[in-house]
């Protein structure tokens, strides 16, 4: 090989490095706060129990029942907004998101199996049961998946600074 084809060669091999290394960084969201993953499973918890729940339906007065529906709808509404929030404070994202295709079945999946969990409480123990494992389940579920969403955001970060050092 002579010494023109070698500076090609190891040219191309920097070029694929470089490509690399900007997929990762646009794959590679930015870390959420410490508490966007309480806040998530905790308002998503609290609304979907009162939603399913018999306290917002048999509320003794009308000023009662509405002071309980509009804490249902935040409540309902938080995790959604605070998404968007992020979304227009990032830059453009590629899909999918970071680590393996059972990992990211995994993160999916968990809330399924939560709120089918909370469906079989609810059939088996009645509303008032059903409605509390459906905000404990379906609360917990999401926080979870977004903290494992930002446990593989910072593998995927980890990954990229590691593959920025090997040149």
């Amino acid at each position: 090989m002579s010494s023109s084809e070698y500076y090609a060669s190891a040219r191309a091999r920097g070029d694929l490095q470089a490509a690399e290394r900007a997929r990762l960084t646009a794959n590679t969201p930015p870390p959420t706060p410490a508490w966007w993953a309480p806040t998530a499973g905790i308002t998503h918890g609290v609304g979907m129990a009162l939603a399913a729940g018999p306290l917002l339906y048999e509320a003794d007065s009308a000023a009662r029942r509405f002071a309980l529906l509009l804490v249902t709808i935040a409540a309902l509404a938080a995790f959604p907004v605070m998404c968007a929030v992020r979304v227009l404070r990032m830059r453009v994202r590629s899909w999918p998101p970071r680590g393996t295709h059972g990992q990211r079945m995994l993160l999916e999946f968990l809330p399924v199996v939560a709120y089918g969990g909370a469906a079989l409480a609810y059939l088996a123990f009645g509303q008032s049961v059903g409605a509390v494992a459906l905000g404990v389940l379906g609360g917990g579920s999401l926080w979870w998946r977004e903290t494992r969403k930002n446990a593989l955001g910072a593998e995927a970060r980890a990954t990229l600074r590691t593959s920025g050092h090997t040149e």
